[in-house]
């Protein structure tokens, strides 16, 4: 690839992260791995001619695009199988000549979270060029509504939208790809404060407390939550789901917010909308290892403090995906978190 074919957007840099503001000793394994890391440098790519599946995976020359995976060890699989499905068993669509077609997601961005951390830093350092580009998004729900909501408060006006049906497989005259700015889970923090400064509403800081539950979900949810909820209710924290509000109305809400709880999951993504300085408090699970800690990573990114309690797991399996479910001893809680929390809220 050609040197004028690539753009650098945004260079590498070194990222460490202050510590969980509870942290506790026996728990420093699940963090002190993830606590420091470098970011990638970040390029805008055209690619010229490739094809494109609708969870965003790139052959040029029949070849994988390696960088539109999410995971390395997916590789195989993608370049043999899945493209032989393709090829075979999907309708080819040739996209319009003489446009500049852009691809920025990958097969985890119809998720809340990775939406606006992987994906919208990097719409965000193109903005002021986004009306040369068509965009190539999934068609899903999410993205046909909040993503497409979050565009049109960032300012980002493309030329126009592809959505791309599973069922199909793209042939794209001129494609250009931004290629990731950290490994998901990771932050650029200068990045994120500016996104956080794009959505904010003009309001005051907020004082209010809220827990945002996951009753509507199948995965990790609060077994005990009607107990939980009681106790929250002590602390005068409202309860609300997600999913009942547009994201306009999310902003709104979450900039009212001093601190915010959840299980680990989209909702906590909502801290973005927070004014700097709050506390978000995420309900994990112990792992004895580093990983899931992009909440933790967010927080701390956008100048929250950041607190973690591990509930009790129903199951075996990770917390992430179709994950346990927590039960969340609430005595415990209250004790280790909320009377500290607060107490320590006293000094601000």
């Amino acid at each position: 690839m050609k040197s004028r074919d690539i753009t650098l957007l945004k260079p590498s840099i070194e990222v460490e992260h202050d510590w969980p503001v509870n942290m506790a000793p026996e728990d420093l394994d699940d963090f002190e791995k993830e606590r420091k890391y470098r970011t990638d440098d970040s390029f805008l790519k055209c690619l010229g001619k490739a094809r494109v599946s609708s969870n965003s995976v790139i052959y040029k020359n029949g070849i994988l695009v390696k960088e539109s995976l999410v995971l390395p060890a997916q590789r195989s699989y993608y370049q043999y199988r899945y493209l032989a499905k393709k090829l075979f068993f999907s309708k080819g669509v040739t996209l319009a000549p003489n446009k500049k077609y852009l691809l920025v997601t990958d097969n985890w961005s119809a998720g809340h979270f990775h939406w606006f951390c992987d994906v919208l830093p990097k719409l965000l350092c193109i903005k002021d060029r986004a009306g040369e580009f068509v965009l190539l998004l999934q068609d899903v729900p999410y993205l046909r509504t909040i993503g497409l909501e979050s565009l049109e408060m960032l300012g980002l006006n493309f030329d126009e939208i592809v959505w791309m049906k599973d069922t199909a497989f793209y042939k794209v005259p001129g494609l250009y790809y931004i290629s990731r700015m950290s490994v998901s889970g990771h932050m650029h923090p200068g990045v994120m404060k500016e996104l956080r400064k794009t959505f904010l509403p003009e309001t005051a800081a907020g004082k209010k407390n809220i827990y945002i539950t996951r009753n509507k979900a199948i995965y990790r949810r609060v077994v005990n939550e009607d107990e939980f909820c009681k106790r929250l209710k002590d602390y005068d924290f409202e309860i609300y789901i997600g999913e009942d509000h547009s994201l306009k109305e999310q902003a709104q809400i979450f900039s009212t917010a001093k601190t915010l709880i959840g299980v680990h999951g989209a909702g906590l993504a909502n801290c973005i909308f927070m004014h700097p300085g709050g506390n978000v408090i995420e309900l994990r699970k112990k792992e004895n290892g580093p990983s899931n800690v992009g909440f933790w990573h967010l927080a701390d990114s956008l100048g929250h403090r950041y607190y973690y309690f591990n509930g009790i797991p129903d199951s075996a399996k990770p917390l992430v995906g179709r994950g346990c479910n927590l039960t969340i001893p609430v005595n415990e809680f209250d004790e280790s978190i909320l009377k500290k929390t607060f107490s320590l809220n006293l000094r601000y």
